[in-house]
């Protein structure tokens, strides 16, 4: 009886142990269910509150996409059509240019998806191992055996653009053909960062189905190390800077039926699992596969979660790829967290002494030419502008800036940031304006 008893206290003692576990480990994550997320929805929904739409300065249209894109002809991704191209449209998106990893030292072009779908530019690029993304624009094959420095200059000299990505890492800076690197990579982010994968993962279950876009959000450190290089590299030539959200939708698990009746479950980084008849975990979790062939999927970085973290606002004469790429490439671009709130409208540009607008951001001009520098925001924004690197200047809670360079030749660039839970949050980044 004895016994009973020590084993029926023993048993309860466990389940207490267990369940003031689970309520330990799982507690700031119920917590920021009940109260941190709701409070940020509240806050964010009073900036939306407040958006203006800005007087059109600059002529040229604006669009938006994203330049570090992967699909399923990289190994690390199953990224079909009817998910990206919602997801792209969900997000507001006119562009997207990808960057699948090559199958082979001869990596063939176009491959993957290329053209206009549903309104959306498909333009098929390439990511080396060596932190290069090189989007050909033309039917090529690029020989990556002849070394990255032929490659890159064989591209840029046939009208193509590369772009250094993940610029955490060491990269030839001095190369004098590369044309834009990633001031922003949400990877290189999450990397940087004290939540691990766990913690991620453990935010997800308990959030991911009504506040997934703050899981992300958390990820956010400004990248300020990144940032200082950028401005360096600029005091010699023109470097544009890019955002990405390097989407690959491969932090999951899912399963699907394959045709010979079996199922496929596939895990991180679109590994296979195992192959297996239907059985009973089978039974419980599996349901009727959806549009894109999934009949389980547990996902934390769906492609509209990663497009709509942070984007590129490209402003263009035409939407072609050429027309955004050449765009890209003259600096006339920013990037926005548009999930904070979408920057559509934002612009930065010069006035002559009769007010007229007579650069962009991107753009080189004549000092005695510039009267002022000028943005203006849909939202009311801190400006700040950052001069050679240094912040020169900060305006606090408006839509429009204005600043006189007063003849002072540099390269000046924008700042713009909301103000968000108790501070000034980075929300949008230029390029620079050139003034020599």
């Amino acid at each position: 009886m004895k016994i009973k008893k020590i084993i029926i206290r023993t048993l309860i003692a466990l389940i207490v142990i267990l369940i003031l576990a689970f309520i330990v480990i799982t507690g700031p994550f119920w917590w920021k269910y009940w109260v941190t997320y709701p409070r940020l929805e509240k806050e964010r929904r009073a900036i939306w509150l407040e958006y203006k739409m800005p007087q059109k300065y600059i002529k040229l249209d604006e669009y938006k996409g994203e330049f570090h894109v992967h699909s399923y002809w990289s190994h690390d991704s199953r990224g079909k059509l009817n998910e990206i191209l919602p997801a792209a449209k969900k997000a507001g998106y006119s562009f997207l240019f990808f960057s699948d990893h090559p199958h082979s030292k001869l990596d063939t072009f176009p491959r993957g998806y290329s053209g206009m779908y549903d309104g959306v530019i498909f333009e098929p690029g390439t990511e080396s191992s060596h932190g290069l993304m090189v989007t050909p624009m033309d039917s090529v094959v690029l020989d990556w055996s002849r070394g990255d420095s032929a490659v890159i200059h064989d591209v840029v000299k046939n009208n193509g653009l590369v772009i250094y990505v993940h610029t955490e890492k060491p990269h030839h800076w001095d190369n004098p053909d590369y044309q834009a690197m990633e001031i922003y990579n949400i990877h290189t982010d999450f990397l940087d960062g004290n939540d691990g994968l766990l913690s991620l993962a453990l935010n997800s279950f308990i959030n991911k189905t009504k506040y997934h876009h703050w899981i992300f959000r958390e990820i956010y450190d400004e990248q300020t190390e990144i940032l200082s290089h950028w401005d360096e590299l600029n005091k010699h030539r023109r470097i544009v800077g890019v955002a990405a959200v390097d989407a690959h939708n491969n932090n999951n698990f899912r399963a699907r039926y394959l045709d010979n009746g079996k199922v496929e479950w596939v895990g991180p980084n679109a590994e296979t699992l195992e192959i297996v008849e239907p059985g009973l975990k089978e039974k419980i979790l599996l349901g009727k596969p959806d549009s894109t062939g999934w009949a389980f999927k547990w996902e934390l970085d769906p492609y509209f979660i990663s497009f709509n973290y942070v984007t590129n606002n490209v402003f263009s004469d035409t939407l072609t790829s050429f027309g955004i790429k050449d765009n890209l490439v003259k600096g006339h671009a920013f990037i926005s967290f548009q999930s904070l709130a979408k920057a559509d409208g934002f612009q930065y540009f010069a006035l002559d002494s009769s007010g007229n607008v007579n650069a962009i951001l991107g753009d080189s001009i004549s000092a005695k030419s510039v009267a002022k520098l000028k943005a203006v925001s849909p939202f009311p924004v801190q400006f700040q502008l950052v001069k050679d690197g240094k912040v020169i200047d900060t305006v606090d809670n408006v839509y429009e800036y204005e600043f006189n360079p007063n003849g002072q030749a540099g390269n000046y660039r924008i700042v713009a940031k909301l103000f968000f839970d108790d501070a000034w949050v980075s929300w949008v980044f230029t390029n620079p304006i050139y003034i020599h």
